[in-house]
Formats: C-alpha cells, structure tokens, sequence
C-alpha cells in the first residue's frame, strides 16, 4: 500500500470512528434525571399538613404513616395503603440540582402542585394545594 492509500485508510478510520459513536452522548436534562431518580417505590414517613385536618383526614392520614406506599413509573404514580388506592399521572416541570417542582394529577384530573429535594434515600416535599397543604418525607423502599 502506498503512502497516500495509507494516509487515506487511516483518515476515512479516524472518520468512521468519530461518526459511529467515538462522541460523548449529549448530557441528560436536570427534568429527566429527576424523572429517573422518582422511578420506584417509597414509603411515607411524615406529613404534616399546613392547617389542622378534620377529624375524618387526619385518621387517614394517621393510617398511612410507614405503611402507604407510593410507586413512580413512566409517568404515572399510584399510592396504596390502608383503605387508599389512588393514582394518576405526574409530571416534573423543573428541576436543578436535589430539588424540582411539579404537579400530580389524580384520576379525576385533580391537580396538586408539589416541590420536592432529595436527601439520600429520602424525598422531602411540599404538597401545596388542599385538602392536603403540608409537608412530609417519603423513603426510597429496599
């Protein structure tokens, strides 16, 4: 092989390789890496709500404690425990950081406003609408 076939095998490899993956993928937005990072199931350990509950909530609320369960997936979450078996979809609108804003929508298209940060195994969040204004800490389940 000559030197200019040579030359040209080499520059046509070094393109090849540049073009079919020798490039860094491009970095994953802030919005999805939280996406990701909610992926799973977590167990409520507090909430305490902004405002008194009525006595009818606050039982319920008391019941969930360490045994509701609430599971990410795509882009819907679901929350079991003791008498509760709700769901809906979500969605994250802002994240930087261990922090993030978003919204949960039940299945009657109700929406609650949230605000979550990462702390380890643990999301803390501020629910901002009522009946259920507050805030609580969910644990990542083993």
């Amino acid at each position: 092989m000559t030197f200019d076939k040579r030359f040209l095998a080499v520059v046509l490899v070094a393109h090849c390789a540049a073009a079919c993956g020798g490039s860094k993928p491009a970095p994953e937005s802030p919005v999805a890496a939280t996406v990701q990072r909610l992926e799973g199931d977590w167990k409520l350990l507090s909430f305490t709500p902004a405002l008194a509950l009525e006595q009818p909530l606050q039982g319920l609320l008391d019941a969930q404690l360490q045994t509701l369960t609430v599971s990410f997936a795509a882009d819907e979450f679901t929350a079991a425990g003791p008498g509760v078996n709700a769901g809906g979809r979500y969605q994250v609108s802002s994240a930087a950081g261990e922090s993030f804003t978003g919204m949960l929508i039940d299945r009657q298209g109700a929406e609650y406003t949230i605000s979550g940060q990462f702390i380890g195994a643990q999301l803390r969040f501020i629910s901002q609408d009522p009946p259920w204004r507050g805030s609580g800490v969910l644990e990542r389940s083993r």
